[in-house]
């Protein structure tokens, strides 16, 4: 987002500027602050509209001022970005709603600023301005679901009924969702015990919540989370390149064209012919027939038969493996290979601190079309039981997965054992990607991730369950006629 990522030094001394002016105006104009503008809309492309907290519905073009209390609404293919009087950016993302509830900036008195947005659903991005720098504990950004506080931060929020997300950019942020200590009226992060710090230090990571969570969890970044059906113009431009030209074809592949001009030259020796322009040659003088001998046929001796060994054709490379992190096998050389191995042809999809399972993808870049509903039967698998960085072996009984493709879920139950603690059941569901991942982590202390061959005729997952002191984990194969 080039345009979004500039440096603020010079944005900020002129918000500054122009929000000093409109202070002193205030007094002259008699207009009230809470209705003058406090940003500006820098870039708007496809259909947004503003709605106003009294007014009618308003396109927005470049230049549209922006006011506390507006909702701002970004249909397929909008994409909108606003700077703020004190140099905060927001970028609202298409299939988006966002109201700007309060902003009151106070260049005098920055610590009693005061900023507060509403996702309502889609994505949007914020970096922060001076009034979030200099009063934290003044801003908030709600979600039907939590409370989003900030530390100096640039972020990317998706909001939706069933789930709220963000990664960090830069700085920090605090998530806690809505309940006793924390609401919507109030202002800055919650304090409560289910509140979840995210910073930019802590790596590739996104701090997620869902309704049926006691508070957010910390999990690996997924960039797919965060992006929408149109590219953000700030970050680069969508280019539309053809496929070069076919190249002619080459000569001789002309059959029917071969054919008219032979028929052409056939017809013009004839025509010359019977015009007198030419005379065919004479018939050859009849030769004299040899006679007929007659010799008895060569009884057949049958060729030596010689075995022909047959040819031995190494099968296939397996479309799905599993790459183990560890330099050595312990008891899965069944089923994973060095990492190295597993990534020759395939690129990864679902992995723990164990783990990666790899996918050769056969120029297919989802799942195929047409595909039903399928049972699958377990090849391969490895369970282990770890407690305090002691492994004992496990094992899988018996297993079932089915994988709905047409309606896009899948539903597993595993019988997991080992000496420490007998038998477990490990079962899941949930819903599959259009790039056959899927995963369930909706059973506390229990996680399923795993993926599909393209084709839909294979598929693997890792499960790993908190048991007792330690957890039970491991990796498995499945395959359908």
């Amino acid at each position: 987002m080039s345009n979004f990522m500039t440096s603020r030094t010079a944005p900020v001394a002129v918000a500054l500027g122009l929000a000093c002016l409109a202070g002193q105006a205030a007094h002259a104009d008699g207009v009230p602050s809470a209705q003058r503008p406090v940003g500006e809309v820098t870039m708007s492309v496809g259909p947004v509209i503003r709605t106003p907290a009294q007014g009618l519905p308003e396109t927005v073009r470049r230049g549209t001022p922006i006011r506390p209390g507006d909702r701002l609404d970004t249909a397929d293919g909008g994409h909108l970005h606003i700077r703020f009087i004190d140099g905060a950016m927001v970028s609202i993302r298409p299939g988006s709603r966002m109201w700007v509830e309060d902003y009151q900036y106070n260049p005098q008195q920055v610590s009693m600023s005061l900023v507060r947005f509403k996702l309502e659903y889609g994505v949007a991005r914020a970096i922060s301005g001076a009034a979030a720098e200099g009063a934290k504990d003044r801003f908030r950004l709600n979600t039907p679901l939590v409370a989003i506080g900030v530390r100096g931060t640039d972020f990317v929020v998706r909001a939706g009924e069933a789930t709220t997300r963000a990664a960090v950019n830069q700085g920090a942020i605090v998530m806690a969702p809505f309940g006793d200590g924390c609401n919507a009226q109030a202002l800055g992060p919650c304090g409560t015990t289910s509140a979840k710090l995210l910073s930019a230090d802590m790596g590739q990571l996104q701090v997620e919540f869902r309704p049926q969570l006691a508070q957010p969890e910390i999990k690996p970044l997924q960039g797919a989370v965060f992006a929408s059906n149109t590219q953000d113009p700030g970050n680069g431009h969508v280019v539309l390149a053809r496929n070069a030209a076919a190249p002619a074809t080459p000569a001789g592949d002309h059959p029917e064209s071969e054919r008219l001009a032979t028929t052409a030259l056939a017809e013009s020796a004839v025509k010359a012919v019977m015009t007198g322009q030419a005379a065919p040659p004479p018939p050859p003088a009849p030769q004299p027939v040899p006679p007929v001998v007659v010799l008895p046929d060569p009884v057949p001796v049958p060729p030596p038969v010689v075995a022909t060994p047959e040819p031995t054709v190494p099968p296939p490379p397996p479309i799905l493996q599993w790459g183990r992190w560890a330099a050595v096998a312990s008891g899965d050389a069944a089923i994973a290979v060095s990492r190295a191995e597993a990534a020759e042809g395939r690129s990864v999809t679902v992995g723990n601190a164990q783990y990666s399972l790899y996918r050769a993808t056969n120029g297919l870049t989802d799942l195929a079309n047409g595909l039903g509903s399928y049972s699958f039967s377990l090849d391969k698998s490895y369970a282990q039981y770890e407690v305090s960085g002691a492994m004992s072996p496990a094992s899988v009984e018996q297993g079932r997965l089915t994988l709905d493709f047409g309606n896009a879920r899948f539903a597993t139950d595993l019988r997991v054992a080992s000496q420490l603690t007998g038998a477990v059941l490990i079962s899941g569901a949930g819903a599959i990607r259009g790039d056959g991942i899927f995963f369930d982590r909706t059973v506390p202390g229990q996680a399923i991730a795993g993926a599909a061959a393209l084709d839909g005729k294979s598929a693997g997952y890792f499960f790993e369950k908190a048991i007792g002191a330690g957890t039970l984990s491991g990796i498995t194969l499945w395959s359908r006629p």
